[in-house]
């Protein structure tokens, strides 16, 4: 006997494995730039990284995130991140797309939902 699912049930079941992966472990910044439309959108992801750069604003601020395979943009709802800490960071994958002069700019970045220090051992 063979059984045959309603498209809207193989959607969703591709959906969620899709979904608990993308939570398993740690992303690295090349694998959300490598692929920014991929069904990253309201994923939350975990990444860890130095930050470097960094620009206030009025609530918060953006700061950029490297790991050994490139850097991302941090958008976080506070100030207290400090370049040169190591952290771990557990955000929404967000993709901005953006023309200037009729070429495609477009660029992913990352909603900080929390943020803390990388233990030593992980460093």
């Amino acid at each position: 006997m063979i059984l045959l699912l309603p498209p809207i049930r193989i959607f969703l079941l591709v959906y969620l494995a899709g979904s608990l992966a993308s939570c398993s472990g740690v992303s690295t910044v090349r694998s959300i730039q490598d692929q920014p439309r991929r069904s990253w959108w309201n994923a939350r992801v975990s990444l860890q990284g130095t930050i470097g750069d960094r620009a206030p604003l009025i609530e918060g601020q953006v700061y950029e995130l490297t790991d050994s395979t490139g850097s991302i943009w941090v958008l976080s709802p506070d100030q207290t991140a400090r370049s040169g800490e190591q952290v771990q960071v557990q955000g929404l994958v967000r993709f901005q797309p953006i023309e200037l002069a009729g070429q495609n700019e477009s660029t992913a970045f990352i909603e900080e939902q929390q943020r803390q220090p990388l233990p030593a051992d992980q460093r």
